[in-house]
């Protein structure tokens, strides 16, 4: 019987030995190696080159070809696949002894729709306790557009956008909420790509995203005192990943003037004169002028608009980048009005270690040509009487009639002084921006802002003698150029946390900036030679004193700025804003100033009732 139950518990323990060793063997056979093989494709179908496949919690992995396919040899069938690319959510999928594994990236941009940009960061539209508007693309103005403030005409309550003439050389006159005087009325501080003092005809409108417009004291205080006509946060577009892309935009238009004053004909200034008594005066002109000129239309033109915009856009799973040069050649409705310009904008973004540091470059610079008219010649349009015409008998141009009584109706020929004058103006700007970002923790990061600039401006204006507008100084010319550099380092903390119901932020930051200003301006009279032109001055003999002038000037301007934010389930929400500017425009015993706004909202929609 002894020998019997011996017996048994060995086949107990043999039969326990087996199982375990058959559990080793099932284990082993899932955690053989292998090789997996798929496509990975975005929300659109389309292949994603470059994205990252990793054995996750190894070093083990492989990017996609440039259809989207990969062929990994991982370790373990029964591990865990990583695919990852920048701007895509991370994607992971169980192998399972799979050999074909085909995956589908969705998108990690968040809708602009939801997210408006605010100083120094971004917040939902439900969160934001200012009043703050945003436009994106989308909805954008179509058609011609000169520069920024012409895709937002009439997309923003409270922002008046007006062209004050029909110069296309003149910017917009843009007023958000009324006029100011405390920054002499320059209207909204333009910020590009968070770097803020910008200028709007430096960004190509193509090459814009979104636009964000800070209205109230709430959402301007984060940027103190230069935000006292309000902001206009600018976002321009970057790189994005997948495959390289080249994008072409471009527009043809042509421009009339609107409501061109109707002027009396021949017939008409004679009928005209002659019932009010002129007879004598009609008689004389009629009998020396024979003409019927509409001088008002003689100094327009059906002016000629074209736009090409080229851009370059592609990356990897860890870099993106973007190209752009646009080309803009405008010429205006009045006969020397033109304006053209060459725009290249350059962005690159590099991560690393797991995504935690964040570089980026954006340089830029634009071009400009442009003609300016004198409003005189305008002026002159009106008061030139139709029976005098543009060029004599034997071609030359008509510059006035002689003896007193005609000398009453004749103030020179804006076509001739069209044609001999000119007012030019060449302008460059260039800039280059480094930032570096770094997550610190989940929800807490550093950002360091670098920014350099220079600006220059160029003017040759000439008035020959041979018409009214120089006749008086035998030819007159004036020269000036100003350059400006600029020089802006800024450091942000940045906290951005939810726990559970509720959701808390906090920024810190410090700027300081340098700008430095140098201009020289001559104006000569008296040439010898009347058609020396601008580029000669020194041939001018007269020169008087006051008439060369240079001067330099720079400012600094060191700021401290924070903001907390609270917000509970998007239904009360909290934003108190703090900056402390100090500044050497400002007076003598007071280099400072502090600019607090505290802002609350209730979001009713997310009410319980």
């Amino acid at each position: 019987m002894q020998r019997k139950k011996t017996f048994n518990a060995f086949g107990a323990l043999k039969a326990s030995l087996l199982s375990v060793l058959m559990s080793f063997c099932v284990i082993a056979a899932f955690a053989q190696s292998g090789t997996v093989k798929g496509t990975v494709t975005d929300d659109t179908g389309e292949p994603v080159i470059g994205a990252n496949v990793v054995e996750k919690g190894s070093t083990n992995g492989t990017i996609t070809d440039i259809d989207g396919n990969y062929t990994l040899q991982v370790t373990n069938m029964n591990g865990v696949l990583q695919f990852s690319f920048i701007g895509y959510n991370t994607t992971e999928e169980n192998i399972g002894g799979r050999t074909t594994i085909n995956v589908q990236l969705s998108s990690g941009v968040i809708n602009l729709g939801e997210v408006v940009a605010i100083g120094y960061g971004t917040q939902t539209r439900r969160e934001i306790t200012g009043s703050v508007a945003n436009v994106d693309e989308a909805s954008f103005n179509k058609g011609i557009s000169r520069d920024a403030s012409d895709l937002l005409r009439g997309k923003v309550a409270g922002l008046s956008i007006t062209s004050g003439s029909a110069d296309i050389t003149q910017g917009s006159m843009i007023r958000l909420r009324g006029t100011s005087t405390l920054m002499n009325d320059q209207g909204p501080m333009i910020v590009i790509d968070g770097v803020p003092g910008g200028d709007m005809s430096s960004v190509a409108p193509s090459d814009i995203e979104s636009i964000s417009v800070l209205k109230d004291a709430s959402s301007q205080a984060i940027y103190g005192s230069r935000a006292a006509g309000g902001v206009i946060l600018i976002t321009t577009k970057k790189g994005t990943g997948a495959r390289t892309t080249v994008n072409y935009d471009g527009y043809v238009g042509l421009d009339v003037a609107a409501n061109k004053p109707d002027m009396l004909n021949a017939s008409e200034w004679i009928a005209t004169n002659r019932q009010l008594g002129h007879e004598t005066e009609v008689a004389d002109i009629v009998n020396n002028y024979h003409a019927d000129t509409d001088w008002f239309g003689e100094v327009l033109r059906t002016g000629f608009t074209q736009s090409h915009s080229v851009s370059l856009t592609g990356g990897s799973s860890t870099s993106n980048y973007r190209a752009s040069y646009t080309y803009l050649d405008r010429q205006g409705v009045a006969r020397n009005n033109e304006l053209r310009r060459h725009s290249f904008r350059f962005q690159v973004q590099q991560r690393a270690l797991n995504n935690k540091l964040r570089l980026t470059l954006d340089a830029a610079g634009t071009l400009t040509d442009s003609y300016r008219p004198q409003g005189g010649d305008f002026i002159r349009a009106y008061n030139m009487i139709p029976l005098y015409p543009v060029y004599n008998a034997d071609g030359s141009w008509f510059e006035g009639a002689t003896g007193a009584l005609f000398n009453e109706y004749d103030m020179g020929n804006p076509v001739h002084a069209m044609a001999e004058n000119y007012d030019r103006t060449k302008s460059s700007v260039f800039y280059g921006r480094g930032e570096v970002q770094y997550d610190i923790i989940d929800g807490l990061n550093i950002k360091a802002n670098l920014y350099k600039s220079r600006a220059a401006n160029d003017r040759s204006a000439w008035n020959a003698a041979t018409n009214y507008a120089g006749a008086g100084s035998n030819s007159n010319a004036t020269r000036r150029n100003w350059t400006n550099d600029r020089i802006l380092m800024e450091w942000t903390l940045n906290f951005d946390r939810t726990f559970g119901d509720h959701k808390v932020g906090a920024l810190a930051g410090y700027s300081w900036e340098n700008n430095e200003y140098a201009n020289h301006e001559t104006y000569v009279e008296n040439f010898a030679v009347t058609s020396m032109g601008a580029d000669n001055i020194q041939a001018g003999l007269n020169l008087k004193v006051g008439n060369a002038t240079s001067a330099r000037n720079a400012y600094k301007l060191i700021s401290f700025f924070g903001r907390a934010t609270y917000s509970y389930k998007e239904r009360y929400m909290v934003t108190a804003t703090i900056r402390r500017d100090g500044s050497s425009k400002f007076g003598k015993n007071h280099k400072w100033g502090t600019f607090p706004s505290v802002s609350a909202a209730w979001g009713i929609s997310q009410a319980a009732f």
